[in-house]
């Protein structure tokens, strides 16, 4: 036992540390970085496709019904224009014939120009100078309306029947040139086709900056390049704008607030 008790002594004064507790100090080291994955940039949409947003009737009965409602003549020019404004059987949307009344009610609109008086007709017998249908894209894809020769949701006017169709999926998700800004999306749309109703064509950016004439082709993009480009998939259409790079900004009305972009017949 003497000899153990010596050798034990021993050993702790050789080894002072193992008979102490450790300790640490400073703080943990961290432990393997975890990889990082920098996420790959969204690509930019493409200009005319449909913007992303709340779900819509694919597809409605392919009939249409006249909303009721009548009201004050909008504007004091000398051409007397009448309409009636119908919704496609199989859509529901309350409140559409209120929005389109007051866009074109507006000053800012084609009756700003002085040349136009708008008059609002309800009855399913009438015989309207345009009747404003609320369409479903699968029924305005249709060939005999506004078809899918650029494959991209569009609205139309169509002379044979006097009417405008205005496509319901741009209409509750608009277009990615206005950015999320649906009420003005939906003024530009009613303009744009009342224009073509008018008798306005087509036109170009006038140049970069400037706020895009309501005859541009919004729906689908702010660039001349862009736009005559995609024109290319309809005969005689590409004519009408130059791929001369000008980009415009999105302007709603035939006679914005600050400057006037003449339309062109």
């Amino acid at each position: 036992m003497l000899v153990f008790a010596v050798a034990l002594a021993l050993a702790l004064l050789l080894t002072p540390e193992a008979a102490q507790p450790r300790r640490i100090d400073g703080v943990a080291a961290a432990g393997p970085a975890a990889p990082t994955h920098t996420a790959a940039p969204k690509p930019a949409p493409e200009p005319a496709a449909l913007p992303e947003g709340v779900p819509v009737t694919e597809a409605g009965n392919g009939t249409w019904h006249v909303v009721p409602g009548t009201g004050p003549d909008f504007g004091t020019g000398g051409e007397l224009l009448t309409y009636t404004i119908e919704i496609e059987d199989g859509v529901d949307l309350p409140g559409f014939d209120h929005d389109v009344d007051a866009i074109l009610a507006d000053p800012r609109g084609w009756t700003g120009l002085g040349a136009v008086t708008f008059r609002r007709l309800d009855r399913p017998d009438a015989r309207p100078d345009v009747r404003i249908s609320l369409t479903s894209p699968g029924t305005a894809r249709r060939p005999d309306l506004c078809g899918y020769g650029i494959p991209f949701d569009s609205s139309c006017r169509l002379s044979r029947d006097h009417r405008i169709v205005l496509n319901l999926a741009r209409w509750l998700r608009g277009a990615h040139s206005y950015d999320g800004d649906l009420a003005g999306y939906r003024t530009y749309a009613v303009n744009h086709e009342m224009g073509h109703a008018l008798g306005y064509g087509h036109v170009g950016c006038p140049a970069t900056g400037a706020p895009a004439p309501v005859m541009m082709q919004q729906t689908f993009g702010l660039s001349n390049t862009y736009l005559a480009n995609l024109n290319r998939a309809e005969p005689g259409a590409a004519v009408k704008v130059r791929p001369d790079g000008a980009v415009c900004r999105p302007n709603p009305w035939p006679r914005p607030a600050t400057e006037d972009p003449t339309p062109t017949r």
